[in-house]
Parts: structure tokens; sequence; C-alpha cells
């Protein structure tokens, strides 16, 4: 399955990609889930050589247009798109999210975030600030679910930790608690336990709270029990490290808010792509131009629809419809190439299709300024997204559909704002697209 705009689902817990806090001795556990979910892409349309050779087949030799008139493409799958039933079992180890767990944001936000953590691990203390970060940014679309994981073999003062939480939220202040023991771990991360206690009943009394009544359910049977029971099961299911995150029941392995933050942004256009394929709408024996207008001027692009009929009815259809107005230069590289066509920004999206890739010998990028479809690692994932050349660029020979070349306008071209969203995700907006005219002659 390749498929772009698709999280990395991963079903082996303990083996997160980002640093974690991890049990000092491992046991076996009772039943562990070993499958992983098939890997896609975590982003889409990245301009890189493939792991594998597509090796294309000629357009001559493939049909391309379907019986209802549209051009052949593929649907793509929502982020978050239909289990089968093999993952959903897999899946069912992490328990839905109940009325007696302590949540903050909307029930019916976009995503829910299930966090197993606990609040003497500093990388949980970093998922923390991550997730503050998230919730700042969009309060209507996130919700955070806190299952308690105090790793006790590594961690003394977890346990009571999570206990203390527990007692301030019985006096409705569990999420001031919680805040606080993150915000002050370097406070009490060194401290021994009775000292701890110490700390936490001074924590109780600067929140309000009644000290003698919080300090006796910190340590009461009830409290005790439900920690307890969440660190067993956690246990059972082969959890050894902190903090998991879980995005709408699916664990992710990139709990930062820069990871997540495409998540959003692609869900939050996801009904309105498309969905089926677009329709024929060019005539492969007339001349295509396409005029790109930005706040900087004018560029004017020399469609190839003999060579590319795909990629040009795609991108002239998408043009006409106004798709790509407004949809910024999501990555510029001045020695490279400027991509754009995502209308999230984030290089994550696309148009809701994708369609085979056009190969042909005549045409390659040994010169700067050629019009090339951005696409994933596997075949036909061609998409919306597109990119001009700088510089010759010869190794991306053979493995993207060339479809135009840049023939006027290059110096405003030369204008785009660099902008590097691998290296930096949060980096403000690209530069804007206002409008794509497409003439035929």
């Amino acid at each position: 399955m390749n498929k772009f705009s698709k999280i990395v689902l991963f079903l082996m817990v303990a083996a997160l990609t980002l640093s974690a806090c991890k049990v000092a001795t491992i046991t076996p556990p009772v039943e562990e889930p070993t499958a992983i979910l098939e890997e896609t892409e975590p982003t889409t349309d990245v301009i890189a050589e493939p792991t594998e050779d597509p090796d294309p087949q000629p357009t001559a030799d493939l049909p391309l247009i379907d019986d209802d008139g549209n051009m052949i493409c593929s649907i793509v799958e929502p982020l978050f798109g239909e289990l089968t039933p093999e993952q959903e079992a897999q899946l069912a180890v992490f328990p839905p999210v109940t009325e007696d767990e302590w949540t903050k944001g909307p029930e019916d936000a976009l995503i829910t975030i299930i966090e197993y953590t606990e609040f003497q691990c500093p990388y949980c203390a970093m998922a923390y600030q991550e997730f503050e970060k998230l919730m700042d940014m969009y309060p209507e679309d996130v919700r955070l679910v806190y299952r308690p994981y105090p790793l006790i073999s590594i961690h003394p003062n977890a346990q009571v930790a999570a206990q203390a939480a527990e007692a301030a939220g019985l006096q409705g202040k569990f999420w001031e608690m919680y805040s606080n023991l993150f915000d002050k771990q370097n406070e009490w991360n060194s401290l021994t336990i009775d000292e701890f206690r110490d700390w936490l009943a001074g924590e109780a009394t600067a929140l309000g709270l009644d000290e003698v009544q919080f300090t006796q359910d910190t340590v009461s049977d009830v409290i005790v029990e439900k920690i307890q029971s969440a660190m067993d099961y956690a246990q059972s299911i082969g959890m050894n490290s902190v903090p998991t995150v879980l995005i709408n029941g699916r664990p992710i392995s990139n709990w930062q808010a820069s990871g997540i933050k495409p998540i959003i942004e692609v869900m939050k256009v996801e009904d309105s792509l498309m969905k089926e394929c677009p329709p024929w709408v060019i005539d492969v024996e007339k001349t295509y131009t396409a005029t790109i207008t930005t706040e900087n001027g004018d560029m004017t692009i020399e469609l190839y629809p003999e060579y590319a009929p795909l990629a040009v009815n795609s991108f002239v259809y998408l043009a006409r419809e106004g798709f790509y107005d407004g949809v910024t230069f999501h990555r510029v590289y001045r020695d490279f190439m400027a991509q754009t066509g995502d209308p999230t920004g984030t290089g994550w999206s696309g148009a809701g299709y994708q369609y085979r890739e056009e190969i042909v010998d005549a045409l390659t990028f040994d010169e700067p300024y050629m019009l090339g479809v951005a696409r994933g690692q596997g075949e036909a994932t061609s998409g919306s997204q597109f990119f001009i050349t700088y510089v010759s660029y010869p190794t991306l020979n053979g493995l993207y559909t060339i479809f135009g070349k840049l023939v006027d306008g290059v110096d405003v071209f030369e204008m785009i704002t660099e902008r590097d969203a691998d290296q930096n995700p949060d980096a403000p907006l690209g530069d804007e697209i206002i409008s794509i005219t497409i003439t035929e002659e």
C-alpha cells in the first residue's frame, strides 16, 4: 500500500522513533502485539530518489481515460481510513476512551491524543510541552487523554506523583497538578519519597486544595489500586516505554507538535478533496501554456500534453477549478527546486487522487527550469504537487514525470522565498500562488 498522506502506523509500541523513558528490565508480556501495520510514507510527494526503480510503462501503452470519460487515477484514502479486522484486533489492546478518564479539549475534536505517560520521565515532560503547544494552536481540534504508566524501576517518585494527580482531581484540580508536576519536574525529581510528599503538600496548598484531604487521598486504597491497575495493564500488553502516544487510536512515533500539525492540517481539508478522478479536459493535439501569477509577478510555463497527457490534464483541470489559488510554495531550495501544489502547505496532501508516472526519454532534468510532478515512493503516486528546478538535476531522470518548462518569468521564479520545510516544519508559510491561468491554442 503506497498512499500519500498516510501516517506510519506502529503496533510495536515499545519501538518509538523519538527518545523515551524505558523500563530497566523488560519482562516478556503475556501477550504482546508483534505485527506492524503496513507502513506508508510519513510525507507525500517528496522530491528524492525512490528506494526502488519504479520502472514505469510508456504512457502510449496504457489507457488514459476510463469508461466515464475521466482520467485514469486512484482515489487517496483518508489518513484514518477504515481498518481491516486484523488491524482492529491488534489495536484493541488500547481501550477506548471512557468517561472516567482525565481528558481536556472538545469531545468531538478532530484528533484525540492518548498519552501513556508518567511525571518523572524527562521525555514525558517534553511531550507535555509539545501537547500544550499543539492545543494552543488548535484549541478546537485536539483532545488530550491522560493514561498513567509510572516506570517505578527507574523513577521511584513516579507512582506517588500519579497518585497525587488523581488526589488533586478529586478536588477538581487534576490538570493543574498535572501541569505543576511537569513544569516543576526539576524541583522534585531528585527528592526522596518523604521529601517529595512534603513538596506535594506545598503544591496542594498553593493550588487551593484541602491539604489534609489531598494527603489522605494520595495514599487511599482506591487511588493506589487505580494506578496499580493501569501499570499492570500496560505491562500486560508489552508496553515498556513512555511516552507512548496514540492519535485516534493509532500509535504514532512522532509526538512533537511539528509532527502532529500536518496530520491536523490534512484532516481539516480531507472532506473538500476530490472523491473521483478528474474529467478529461485537454486535447493532446493542442498547445497549452500556464501563467502562474504570484505577488512578485508572472511565470509562464509551456506544457507538454503529447509527452505527459495525464499530468497535463490533471494540472489544467485543477488550475481551471482554482485549486492552486492561494496554495504556497512549501519547499524551496535555490540549489534544487521549488515545490508547491499542497493546499495545506505541509507537503502531506494534494487534490485527493493519484495517477501513474509518465517517463519519456525525450525529456530530462539535464537543464534548469523543468516542470515535474512530485510523487511518493511507490508507483502511480503522482498527484497535484509539482516542482520547478532551479538547476540541472540529472539524478531525477527516469523517476519523475516532466510535463512542462518555465519559459518566461525566470526573474520572478528566482524571487521565491527559500523555505526548508524538512528542517524547519514550523517555518512561516511560503510564497503564495495567486492564480494559474491556462491558455489553449
